[in-house]
Order: C-alpha cells, then structure tokens, then sequence
C-alpha cells in the first residue's frame, strides 16, 4: 500500500517563538468575517511561518501574502526559496549525501565546519540557505 504524502505547507525551520502552538486562539481572535474581506495578509515577524501557511491553507481567499522579519537569512531563505527551489533541493541533496557518508565523529567535524563556513557571512543567497536549513 502507497503511503499518503501531506501536502501541505508547513514551517521549513524551527523557530525561537514559533507561534504554532498558538494557532487556535489566534483562529479565535480573527473577525468572523475574516474570510469574506481579506484578500491580502501581512505577517510582520513571519519566523518559521506557522501562521502564514495556516491562514494560506485555511483561507483561499487570501491572494497575496507579504512577510517580513529582522532576520536578513531568514528572509534570504524565503526568497531562495521562492525564486531558487530546485538549486536550493540539490545543493541540500549533496550536503545531504556527503554527510550520510560519515561516522559520527566525522559528522560533528562536517557540522562544525559547516557552521563556521555559514558564520562568515560571505555566502550566496542559495548556500547561506542550505546551511541555515542545516
């Protein structure tokens, strides 16, 4: 028997103050009418996204959705995500390859260097990504 995939969106991170846990009670802080007037959603702290992919998957009528947050790699990662997904896949696939390879002292090492590598802050777009996902 096939495994059923979900195919909705979900947070690509765990995030400091991630609001999933507060859905329900924002659900019950909306308007009534929430779904009949809003069109666009703004999410000013979007963090890992909990409550944009929730109103996404719960209100079609939202057209377009504008996030914002103070973290630049945050942000950096949803545009990477965005505009550059399939780049994105394969470099986290090699990344993903190279250290399945490893024992587990070596993975540590790989990890270490990786962070340091993500430190400096001299990244493209697309592997400063990989290494925040990492």
């Amino acid at each position: 028997m096939r495994e059923q995939i979900d195919n909705k969106a979900k947070p690509f991170l765990k995030w400091a103050g991630g609001k999933t846990q507060l859905i329900s009670e924002i659900q019950g802080a909306l308007p009534y009418n929430f779904s009949d007037n809003i069109t666009t959603y703004v999410e000013p702290f979007v963090g890992g996204g909990a409550v944009l992919f929730w109103i996404l998957q719960n209100y079609p009528n939202i057209e377009r959705a504008i996030i914002n947050d103070i973290n630049k790699d945050l942000i950096s990662a949803y545009i990477t995500i965005k505009d550059q997904p399939n780049d994105l896949i394969n470099l986290l696939q090699i990344i993903k390859d190279e250290f399945i390879g490893l024992n587990e002292q070596e993975r540590k090492k790989y990890f270490l260097e990786k962070r340091t590598l993500y430190n400096t802050k001299e990244l493209d777009m697309i592997e400063n990504t990989a290494l925040l996902i990492l």
